[in-house]
């Protein structure tokens, strides 16, 4: 799917692509074949820092086991009544298989004061579940509520990733998408991510858009802190209450402007069901775009508060109804188009440069004003095309690209060798007038010896060569 977002499209799908902690990985096996063994084992508490991979591998677990999953994440409400009702359920019943459950509760230290309970009715559950249950946390000693957690589940601390095996991973990544890369821009971008796999990848897939990873493009991008990914940024945006909490959730995110406006964009409608609140949305986030629009005419960066306020918090506050629940988040189709498009649109610009070389006119006029007709021309004129081919030297793939084909057609192949052909004949005949040249002078040197005189009139290449041999 060209529009999944890598952090999905990678995440691992057995133990080789899981990478770092691996001294856990065995642990969390051991007790999840206990479990399978009929062994009732207490729950097991994953903390440590963002993307590392915590609820990666409880999702590993239950596919290695075949088991199937409930998550319950910060995304929903987890008050009181809806833990037991809802986790609980989970927690106490098998799967309709007959099989064990995993229930996952995902940033159970992201339990909010609306939360009322949440806790005590974890602690419940997990002191009399029938299936196994991981939770999962960032920090488990800054609140003193997850005391009771901490007591009654195995504590599992996860460390940052080694960016030796990040690197690792990216470059595998980058291959299987064909994607070229510099392999010491693969290994700073891993230095940069602080161990957090999970945000470089998606740093990894936004310079991915270009066709190319190059060190400056990373340099560019820096070595940021990313406390939390876009998923979360787009939840407290849409979700937030008031003018403060959308701005500092900006402020928490890490992508740049352009880049945060496309993912709100692509999310609006997903994010808002009713038509009134979507067009409001739309209609704030349009204005946030005219600000946009004045700093590149104008070169005026102040009007980038404008801009950035519009966009998350004029859009959060222009919802008339709350929207509980979870939201599939989605990768923007913009930049999924883009990428996609990336080889095509670098192999035009190149194109255009080489044939401005020749025809002195700039690329962006050919870009724009020669090149839908040169395609017409191209495409009915065989032999015209092979002409073109040879004059300026194209490739085979940019003959592909002219005639809209693919470089492997035994069609373009045909003209590509033909264009060769053409080519050494219009090298040859630039050498003509040398080869005419010697034969000259050998006929000059013989009459020399001859003593014979030519009387008619010469021409100045020849009256240059008479003296040189009298």
């Amino acid at each position: 799917m060209p529009s999944e977002l890598w952090t999905e499209k990678y995440s691992p799908k057995n133990l080789t692509e899981f990478i770092g902690n691996t001294d856990l990985v065995e642990k969390v096996i051991v007790w999840s074949r206990e479990w399978k063994q009929g062994k009732k084992k207490k729950p097991l508490l994953f903390f440590g820092p963002t993307g590392i991979g915590k609820t990666a591998l409880a999702y590993l677990i239950a596919r290695i086991n075949s088991w199937g999953i409930f998550e319950l994440n910060a995304s929903d409400s987890r008050t009181k009544e809806i833990i037991e009702k809802v986790a609980g359920a989970a927690a106490f019943n098998a799967s309709f298989s007959g099989e064990l459950r995993l229930v996952l509760l995902d940033e159970v230290d992201g339990l909010q004061r609306q939360d009322r309970g949440g806790v005590g009715a974890i602690t419940g559950i997990i002191r009399e579940s029938n299936n196994p249950i991981i939770l999962t946390a960032n920090d488990i000693y800054a609140d003193r509520k997850l005391l009771p957690l901490r007591s009654y589940c195995e504590l599992v601390q996860f460390k940052r990733i080694n960016y030796l095996s990040i690197a690792k991973r990216l470059r595998e990544i980058l291959e299987e998408e064909k994607i070229e890369f510099d392999p010491e821009a693969v290994t700073l971008l891993a230095k940069n991510s602080k161990g957090d796999f999970r945000s470089v990848l998606i740093d990894l897939q936004t310079l991915s858009l270009k066709g190319r990873i190059e060190i400056k493009d990373v340099e560019e991008l820096g070595g940021r802190e990313r406390e939390e990914d876009v998923f979360k940024i787009l939840r407290k945006i849409f979700t937030a209450n008031n003018f403060a909490d959308a701005r500092n959730a900006r402020f928490a995110s890490d992508l740049s402007t352009e880049l945060l406006e496309r993912w709100i964009e692509e999310n609006i409608p997903r994010h808002f069901t009713f038509p009134e609140d979507t067009a409001n949305a739309f209609e704030r986030l349009s204005r946030a775009d005219v600000f946009n629009g004045r700093i590149m005419k104008r070169q005026h960066y102040g009007f980038l508060r404008y801009s950035s306020d519009l966009m998350t918090a004029g859009v959060s506050l222009s919802r008339k109804k709350d929207y509980p629940g979870f939201v599939m988040y989605q990768f923007p189709k913009l930049l999924s188009m883009l990428s996609r498009s990336a080889s095509t649109r670098r192999m035009r610009k190149e194109l255009a440069e080489k044939l401005s070389e020749k025809i002195h006119s700039s690329s962006r006029e050919i870009l724009a004003e020669d090149f839908p007709f040169l395609k017409i021309i191209l495409q009915n004129n065989k032999e015209f095309l092979i002409q073109f081919s040879a004059q300026f030297d194209l490739s085979i793939e940019e003959i592909a690209f002219l005639i809209g084909s693919k470089a492997e057609t035994k069609k373009v192949k045909e003209i590509h060798e033909k264009a060769i052909e053409e080519k050494k004949k219009m090298i040859v005949s630039k050498r003509r007038p040398l080869e005419g040249l010697e034969e000259y002078m050998v006929k000059r040197i013989e009459e020399k010896g001859q003593g014979v005189e030519k009387k008619e009139e010469k021409e100045p290449m020849q009256t240059s060569l008479d003296s040189y041999f009298s």
